[in-house]
């Protein structure tokens, strides 16, 4: 569960788990989860590959993996991830003329790559939405494919691209389009590309007449008939079919930030593959294996301007990041994106993947990461389950210094988006090591230590503009008669709006004289702390963002009493701008920010 998680739930492992190996192919990368070393000196002959959909559904299954992985090496049994070519944090590829046969070969040779760690002979693939119909497709040519597992497959290429049109428009109902509008499925800037959705259209699964796998499970969509159908053809093929429900799928991928993971499914999944491997029979040196891992050092890969190299770090290597850099001299700070929400840490749209490489080109290092308990970083041990604004997050930050540090990457610059721009800013106050932060659409400034973070989350109101552009938009309407938006909260939220609105004038008062309210306490300590260490900040906000309406609360009409006692922070607004920054114009004005602070900081060599 991502934000589901009451705050104070406690993780329930209370020793650190190391966060699975990373390894880079193809120009690809991918993370592989050996098994359970400590429980059994031999592992199955079998292996297992996931194979991801794309968009927000795989934001959504990124945790999902993790948690399978987990389960499957408990039972002796390898997996690996992977991204393919353009995706997550894969390299680029020149064309995408290839259609779909270039995701097909990078499946393939993950399959390759899984085999060549794991030393085994066969292999399960498992698959999910897209992903599914991917691996139905690739098994028809694989070799040794003992067991295909479908979850809410995609049983056609061309109704999956329908769809997934109709479920962004609900996912992320306030994304303004791209410069260049998109054809087909789009997630912010990564846009779905022609040649690969042409290729496509011209794939269904759901009349094969033979099957690429002797055992299938079929995990369905509740209330999907073109999934009961698809069970009822299989049925008379010739495979072991199990078909089940996929039980709590809608929760699984209705928001990337409120996505609750099916531990039930997974009980499923790992629990068939488990079979299949015991059923196939044949072991592997399992001690022999895992010296090969440990072993394990991913090579850079090179990218148009850039190189990427996956690393883990903290303590038991409990992070997973990638760390960017350019292929000629080091200009400036290092850039480091702290994780927004629980999105892996390409981000959403591979926003902060391109703004990395980005970077780069421009002679700015940068590292990227999954905090704990996000994507593919495991929880840190006695952690709360829901880490959104609470300070182990800025513990996770430190170790991204940490390893800066040792690498001698110093000094650092740190940004996020959203709850990844609180991050920053709170890591910035903390540690004097970082010496320039960027918050960008930080909805608060002062979020107190024992708020309910879920409550939190669901009420973040809009600024009073904000409100007015959407009360002229037609679309809103629309979504009101069609029942999408909650009138009640919505008109609470504007209530509350216009009340911090009215009492505004009496804000000078508060940070001139902080002592009276634990709000004005804590800005002044923390903006002080800044000023201090001489940190430079640059505020940055979307036009209209609620965020700039807590700002204007807190220090008046656009900010204007921060500058004096505090030094000379910078306040940027980007117009024409979402809160997910998810055109192309809105990631530049950001890049351009933190390129112009980074460059104002010199490296250390």
């Amino acid at each position: 569960m991502n934000a589901g998680f009451a705050s104070s739930q406690m993780s329930v492992s209370t020793q650190q788990i190391s966060v699975d190996h990373p390894v880079t192919f193809a120009n690809t990368v991918g993370l592989y989860k050996p098994a359970d070393v400590s429980l059994s000196r031999e592992g199955a002959d079998t292996a297992v590959l996931f194979v991801s959909s794309w968009g927000f559904e795989e934001l959504c299954a990124r945790k999902f993996w993790r948690l399978l992985a987990g389960d499957l090496a408990t039972r002796g049994l390898s997996s690996m991830r992977f991204d393919y070519p353009g995706t997550g944090d894969a390299i680029d590829p020149v064309d995408y003329d290839k259609g779909l046969d270039l995701w097909l070969d990078s499946l393939r040779a993950a399959a390759a790559k899984l085999r060549e760690l794991s030393q085994t002979r066969q292999l399960i693939l498992i698959g999910h939405g897209l992903g599914a119909l991917l691996a139905w497709k690739a098994a028809e040519t694989m070799d040794n494919v003992v067991g295909l597992a479908l979850a809410a497959p995609a049983l056609s290429g061309r109704h999956w691209l329908r769809e997934f049109v109709a479920l962004s428009r609900v996912a992320n109902p306030d994304a303004l389009q791209h410069r260049a509008q998109a054809s087909g499925p789009a997630m912010g800037e990564q846009v779905f590309p022609d040649s690969l959705a042409a290729s496509l259209r011209t794939i269904a699964i759901s009349s094969s007449t033979s099957v690429p796998a002797p055992s299938i499970l079929l995990l369905k969509q509740e209330n999907r008939p073109a999934d009961e159908q698809f069970a009822t053809h299989l049925a008379a093929l010739d495979t072991e079919l199990r078909s089940v429900v996929f039980p709590g799928y809608n929760n699984f991928v209705r928001d990337v930030l409120f996505s609750v993971p099916s531990l039930k499914a997974i009980e499923m999944l790992s629990g068939w593959a488990a079979d299949i491997a015991t059923k196939q029979g044949g072991k592997t040196a399992m001690l022999q294996q895992e010296a090969s891992v440990q072993g394990l050092s991913p090579q850079p890969l090179a990218g148009d301007g850039y190189q990427e190299r996956p690393v883990r770090f903290g303590d038991h290597k409990r992070l997973y990041g990638i760390m960017c850099e350019p292929l000629g001299q080091r200009q400036g700070a290092t850039v480091i994106v702290a994780p927004t929400g629980y999105e892996r840490m390409s981000g959403w749209g591979r926003i902060s993947a391109q703004m990395c490489r980005e970077l780069a080109r421009q002679g700015i290092a940068s590292l990227r990461f999954d905090g704990a308990n996000v994507a593919d970083s495991p929880p840190a041990a006695g952690a709360p389950e829901q880490i959104l604004y609470h300070a182990s997050q800025l513990t996770d930050v430190m170790a991204a210094v940490d390893f800066l540090e040792a690498e001698n990457q110093l000094p650092v610059v740190v940004t996020g988006r959203c709850s990844g721009a609180w991050v920053a800013f709170k890591s910035a106050v903390k540690d004097p090591r970082i010496k320039g932060c960027v918050p960008v659409n930080l909805y608060d400034l002062y979020i107190p230590a024992d708020v309910d973070v879920n409550l939190f989350l669901r009420s973040t109101r809009q600024s009073l503009s904000g409100y007015g552009s959407k009360f002229m938009s037609g679309a809103l309407w629309k979504r009101v008669m069609r029942g999408e938006v909650r009138v009640v909260s919505g008109l609470s939220n504007l209530f509350k709006a216009l009340v911090g609105k009215a009492f505004s004038f009496l804000t000078p008062l508060s940070v001139k004289y902080p002592y009276f309210s634990e709000r004005a306490r804590s800005l002044s300590r923390d903006f002080g702390k800044l000023a201090e260490n001489y940190t430079r900040v640059t505020l940055v906000y979307s036009e209209g963002d609620a965020g700039f309406g807590m700002l204007e609360r807190n220090f008046c009409w656009r900010g204007r009493l921060l500058r004096g006692p505090y030094g000379t922070p910078k306040i940027v607004t980007i117009p024409k701008a979402d809160h997910n920054l998810t055109t192309a114009e809105a990631r530049e004005a950001w890049t351009l920010e933190l390129k112009t602070l980074a460059l104002q900081l010199p490296p250390k060599h």
